[in-house]
């Protein structure tokens, strides 16, 4: 995947889900006649009250200067020295996406956009974002990571020495990137970066404009999950504050969803049985999200 996915309609689908739950709901109690458990209505209930909410930009928004990195060891390339004199400011900004699953319900992609703004002249321009498919091994041991920033303003990892004598035998563009903690030559920008979403497939698109997109596809996406989304971007000298836009949704495991409605699928509305018999588009169309906007003043230290 090279381009970006547009985000589903939230609210169309929380009313789309509330109907599907009514008729759902109805066929079980005419069929079981009360007897039986309403499998799918409790099923379509739990894809309903799972949730996923943003952590606060503001948390890790950091300054970056020419000094910060020369104080860590390393020294800027040219262009950058060059930007930071006298065009751009540089900041380090993480989100974090939180997933709650219902007991039992089950996903299978995850997605997170971040749009900045202003747009024109003063528009931020996003210079680097993490996750992205070249760590995937690397995040995969889970915890431990020190994320930090190279002369080239992309990403170092430290590792623990144990974890680096490993990962020396596998293959990546990343290894270059990789270091023990003691070792590692790159400004710190997150100590302890920890990433929980198990061994997925992440596509991440969005460097050298003020949009970045992640799509983090896991079929065993069954636990709560929290991932942090990381990127460095720049505005123009004299920036006081942008504005951030932020979605993020996840789509349930269709196999699953359907799999729960069986007893009463042949009983249900057409448009419910068309749209359900398109898992990809009944996914998307059903998912659970969460879109918010904060206005995020610019440090200057």
């Amino acid at each position: 995947m090279s381009k970006r996915i547009s985000p589903p309609d939230l609210e169309a689908a929380n009313i789309l889900l509330s109907e599907l739950f009514e008729e759902v709901n109805k066929w079980e109690s005419q069929l079981a006649g009360g007897i039986k458990l309403p499998v799918g209505a409790t099923a379509v209930q739990r894809l309903r009250q799972s949730e996923i909410s943003f952590g606060n930009p503001r948390n890790k928004l950091i300054f970056l200067t020419e000094e910060a990195f020369k104080e860590a060891g390393v020294e800027l390339t040219p262009i950058y020295r060059k930007q930071m004199r006298g065009e751009y400011d540089f900041y380090y900004m993480s989100v974090t996406v939180n997933l709650r699953p219902q007991p039992g319900a089950q996903f299978r992609w995850l997605s997170c956009q971040l749009d900045f703004s202003p747009k024109g002249k003063s528009e931020p321009i996003v210079q680097a974002i993490f996750p992205q498919s070249e760590w995937r091994t690397v995040m995969e041991w889970g915890v431990g990571m020190s994320l930090g920033l190279n002369e080239n303003l992309n990403w170092s990892v430290g590792v623990d020495a144990t974890q680096e004598t490993e990962l020396a035998n596998l293959y990546g563009n990343w290894k270059a990137n990789i270091a023990s903690k003691n070792k590692l030559k790159g400004l710190i920008v997150v100590p302890e970066f920890t990433y929980e979403a198990g061994r997925s497939e992440i596509t991440a698109v969005g460097e050298g404009g003020s949009t970045c997109d992640w799509y983090i596809q896991d079929a065993e996406m069954l636990k709560k999950t929290t991932v942090e989304f990381a990127t460095v971007f720049k505005v123009p000298q004299g920036t006081e504050s942008i504005k951030l836009r932020g979605i993020a949704w996840a789509e349930a495991n269709m196999n699953w969803f359907t799999a729960n409605l069986g007893d009463v699928f042949g009983e249900l509305d057409d448009r419910f049985k068309n749209l359900l018999q398109q898992k990809d588009k009944a996914a998307r169309q059903l998912a659970r999200g969460i879109s918010e906007e904060w206005s995020l003043a610019l440090p200057k230290t």
